[in-house]
């Protein structure tokens, strides 16, 4: 239930930039203020500095929705999903995601009284291999059971699904979108019934 009072209801733009680490713009004022979450700043610097900033980094930016934001767990496994609010500080982690993923594609649609996180693609088959074959998804509204939400049965992407991290999803109609290469779809997550479909052109 908790994470249910996170969303600070504000419009805001969140950057992640590597010299600054997290910025918020606030598009009513166009004023900037730092993010001040105790959260790792992004990676900057060269090959080496990467490299170690990476090991040390245990958190990246993942999504956003109704002014919340979304961090998924770096290490390669079962995925920490945190939520955070950067007006009241607030930051709550979601239980582990049931599939270990390496990097997976998140997707984050969150309203007045209630969320819905995706987590898909990028299953680990082995220690050394991944699949885009399910997707996870955690829901919390006023009516779950428990109160503080739960990992839905897991759902099967298209056949042929390859999606990009980087790309995100968007929300719209009870549906989640994301992007497909290689052949290029846009893939479509109906939450209601937990079904993927495929759109191509």
């Amino acid at each position: 239930h908790s994470h249910l009072l996170l969303s600070p209801h504000l419009p805001f733009f969140a950057f992640a930039v590597p010299s600054a680490g997290y910025l918020l713009l606030d598009p009513t004022t166009t004023s900037w203020s730092r993010l001040p979450l105790p959260l790792p700043a992004p990676v900057a610097g060269g090959a080496g500095h990467h490299h170690h900033q990476q090991a040390a980094a245990l958190f990246s930016l993942a999504a956003a929705s109704a002014g919340l934001l979304a961090f998924l767990s770096d290490a390669s496994g079962h995925k920490t999903l945190l939520l955070a609010n950067p007006i009241t500080r607030l930051l709550a982690p979601l239980p582990l995601s049931p599939t270990a993923r390496l990097s997976p594609t998140v997707g984050l649609a969150a309203g007045p009284t209630s969320f819905i996180a995706v987590v898909a693609g990028d299953d680990l088959v082995s220690p050394f291999a991944v699949k885009n074959i399910s997707a996870d998804t955690f829901v919390a509204d006023a009516a779950s059971v428990p109160p503080s939400g739960f990992w839905a049965p897991s759902s099967i992407l298209p056949r042929l699904s390859s999606l990009d991290p980087r790309a995100g999803m968007a929300f719209a109609s009870g549906r989640f979108y994301c992007m497909s290469s290689s052949p290029f779809a846009v893939l479509v997550f109906d939450v209601a019934a937990n079904v993927w479909s495929k759109v191509q052109p």
